[in-house]
């Protein structure tokens, strides 16, 4: 019971302090509310669109709870979604034949993607390098400059966005739930998820993974390759924020825009942390996370209040989360969230 309370808590916390805050900042709380939980499930604009954020949360939430399984954190994911999303984006801008260019982009978006996660984790398991700091900084360092590309040299100049030219309508995913963006890549995420926990669960290398991150010391000397597997965390994290970039590409925006990940990397870190380090928990999770996100966009539209409801959610989660870490003794937090 006290396990499901905490998994419940910052969920509970979140949504209580967005519905506060819609409520004192409208002249029409009866209104607000009212947009608040009954327009994200009013039509398939809308709830074809939050399925579909959920689809992109759940792929970078994976790579985000695959870490921690592995005794690792990411704070990379930002530049690991917008990265591999602008190498897509060019690719698939280019002429030939769908059934090289689909496949194609979906290589260079993976290989980006391992790449940025390979990085911190090699840093980590050959010098002891903090991989939280160092994904966080190769991210910071790498936005700007996908920024000045999407800007500068890549940018379409027939339109006045900051964002690459459209890619062809015959390389985009078919919507399911037109007119929203809801399409394949939402089975894709269920089956990844499932095939990913049987792997964890049912495999000798999935058991071993999981030991290695919740008891590096004993995994060390019962000749665990736990060096091997601190960089299979980061590269497994890296490659699932890619395919959140390249599926965001060919199913939603169908360019890459300056400013592209917008802070998905970090609601997938939060939906991860909501889910506590279990990968069936991350469907509800996502689903919840994507919905609060569309139900305070219109509820703030509708109040004529602004705010980013999205940003308050993200600090909420990050804090009780935290808080809970610290709350509970030292004797029994082996394996939980770090």
């Amino acid at each position: 019971m006290k396990h499901i309370l905490r998994l419940l808590l910052a969920p509970i916390l979140a949504l209580s302090a967005v519905i506060l805050i819609l409520i004192l900042s409208s002249a029409e709380p009866e209104r607000t509310l009212a947009a608040f939980f009954v327009t994200p499930f009013s039509s398939w604009w809308h709830t074809g669109n939050m399925l579909n954020t959920m689809t992109l949360l759940l792929f970078a939430a994976a790579g985000s709870l695959l870490a921690m399984k592995g005794g690792t954190f990411n704070l990379g994911g930002e530049a690991q979604i917008y990265a591999p999303a602008l190498i897509t984006a060019i690719l698939l801008m280019q002429e030939g034949s769908a059934y090289i260019l689909i496949p194609l982009s979906l290589v260079a978006a993976l290989l980006t993607g391992a790449f940025l996660g390979l990085i911190p984790g090699v840093l980590k398991a050959r010098y002891g390098i903090d991989e939280l700091i160092s994904s966080f900084l190769l991210s910071a360092a790498m936005v700007p400059l996908l920024d000045y590309l999407i800007a500068g040299p890549l940018r379409d100049q027939t339109r006045n966005l900051l964002a690459t030219p459209l890619i062809p309508e015959k390389l985009r995913l078919a919507a399911f739930l037109p007119p929203s963006y809801f399409n394949i890549s939402f089975i894709a995420a269920i089956i990844t998820i499932a095939i990913i926990t049987f792997i964890l669960a049912r495999t000798k290398p999935g058991i071993s993974y999981e030991i290695a991150g919740k008891a590096p010391e004993f995994a060390r000397f019962s000749g665990f390759p736990v060096a091997r597997m601190t960089v299979l965390s980061m590269t497994i994290a890296g490659v699932l924020h890619a395919i959140t970039g390249y599926i965001a590409i060919r199913g939603t925006w169908y360019t890459c825009h300056q400013g592209f990940s917008g802070g998905m990397g970090w609601s997938a870190l939060a939906v991860a942390l909501i889910a506590r380090k279990s990968l069936p928990a991350l469907i509800p999770a996502a689903f919840f996370f994507s919905w609060l996100q569309t139900a305070s966009t219109t509820a703030t539209l509708a109040s004529r209040f602004s705010f980013d409801p999205l940003s308050l959610i993200q600090a909420i989660i990050f804090l009780v989360v935290a808080a809970q870490r610290f709350l509970v003794p030292a004797d029994k937090r082996r394996g939980d969230t770090p």
